[in-house]
């Protein structure tokens, strides 16, 4: 009887570890990274050099990195900063090529938001899922049209899921909605300024 009593509890458990496992920050970065190049008619060749410049290469190194960083004792933050130093060098790259737009506007947000993420870390376990998911759905809105604004549902879920599994609580996931939205204020700014 117990068991029946405990299978709800267990597949919404199961649902919310499915949903942050599908949508991980690097995935999302990902699509955000290739659907700017793409807007940006970059091609092909452009869209995977743009990927590996600002998701594939940093991601690798801010994953690939974390045991050795534990081993000596370095904290997780300068692992972000390392990241953050890669992607503002990306941005100074594609400002300087010049890619057409939305690429830097883009880069430049993710930058800000990863910058935003390593500073609010220091108090309070900010939600990167929650982060860069919600920063994504409102720049898909912003490039492809308010007919995406169902996608507005994905950042509620993914609040309910990181707390519901227990990696954050309710105010480090509802900071790291706020902190998507801010992210997304910062492309916005950028887009109106270049």
């Amino acid at each position: 009887m117990k068991t029946t009593e405990h299978r709800p509890a267990a597949q919404l458990s199961s649902a919310a570890s499915w949903y942050s496992k599908t949508l991980p920050p690097a995935l999302v970065l990902a699509v955000l990274i290739i659907a700017a190049g793409i807007q940006a008619g970059l091609g092909p060749a452009g869209v995977l050099l743009l990927l590996a410049g600002v998701v594939v290469v940093p991601g690798t190194i801010y994953k690939g990195t974390k045991g050795l960083f534990r081993r000596r004792g370095i904290p997780d933050r300068w692992r972000a900063a390392l990241v953050a130093a890669l992607m503002l060098a990306g941005a100074v790259v594609c400002y300087l090529l010049p890619v057409a737009s939305p690429v830097p506007e883009t880069v430049t947000g993710l930058l800000l938001g990863n910058l935003g993420l390593v500073f609010f870390r220091r108090w309070l376990n900010v939600s990167a899922h929650v982060s860069v998911l919600t920063f994504g759905v409102l720049w898909i809105m912003a490039t492809y049209g308010a007919g995406w604004a169902w996608l507005l549902i994905l950042s509620p879920l993914m609040i309910f899921s990181r707390v519901s599994l227990g990696e954050h609580t309710l105010r480090e996931a509802l900071s790291g909605a706020a902190l998507g939205v801010a992210t997304f204020c910062c492309f916005l700014a950028v887009m109106t300024w270049s």
